[in-house]
């Protein structure tokens, strides 16, 4: 575990969030492995204070973040540029973005609005990425709940806590139920259970025939 990322080509001991390090940002070198390099617009959803942004912002690409709470919300620098807006209700045109990324946002929002709001914006062919969690739902969730505790304990003692200051809340919807839910909002798109309380679904928009 300490030499691999769960497959990733990322060890623990290079993370790049190892002293700002959660659930989320552990994930975030695997977030941005799945944008490619020939992305020009990235809408990261529900952004927060910009960690995400900032990351994937390589001077060549316009990185926009979006968040309802603009107590929190990213400081545009450079090439990202920050809003305030609802994640069921994103202030930009049709097809405007060639990838977009939700972590954590669903379970706080109208998770099938916003689906559909950040597949409106997304171009043909583009990639949505969603980081969320799910509620325990009994003895099916007890394997990987297991797994998740001892992940936690292990890759947690590497790393330096860090909890950002946005609102958070716990999950609605059981894992079950949330896989469901992408499933058939997303029509051909991946759910993959990651390690530590988190799934990752990734979906590209089918292009017009």
């Amino acid at each position: 575990m300490d030499e691999q990322l769960y497959g990733e080509a990322v060890s623990l001991q290079e993370h790049p969030f190892a002293s700002q390090w959660n659930h989320n940002t552990h994930y975030y070198p695997m977030l941005a492995a799945c944008i490619p390099d020939s992305t020009d617009r990235v809408l990261d959803v529900g952004c927060g204070e910009g960690t995400f942004c900032r990351y994937v912002e390589t001077g060549k690409r316009v990185v926009v973040g979006a968040d309802l709470d603009s107590s929190v919300l990213a400081t545009s620098v450079g090439e990202m540029t920050s809003v305030v807006a609802s994640a069921e209700a994103l202030p930009f045109e049709d097809e405007s973005f060639a990838a977009v990324t939700m972590t954590m946002v669903l379970h706080h929002v109208h998770a099938e609005q916003a689906i559909a709001e950040a597949g409106r914006v997304l171009t043909p062919g583009g990639v949505l990425l969603i980081l969320d969690f799910g509620r325990y739902g009994g003895l099916r969730d007890a394997p990987h709940e297991l797994r998740d505790v001892v992940t936690h304990r292990v890759v947690s003692r590497r790393m330096r806590a860090w909890d950002p200051p946005s609102v958070q809340a716990d999950p609605r919807d059981t894992w079950a139920d949330s896989r469901a839910m992408v499933r058939n909002a997303l029509p051909g798109c991946t759910y993959r259970r990651l390690p530590m309380w988190r799934y990752l679904v990734k979906w590209r928009k089918p292009r017009a025939t």
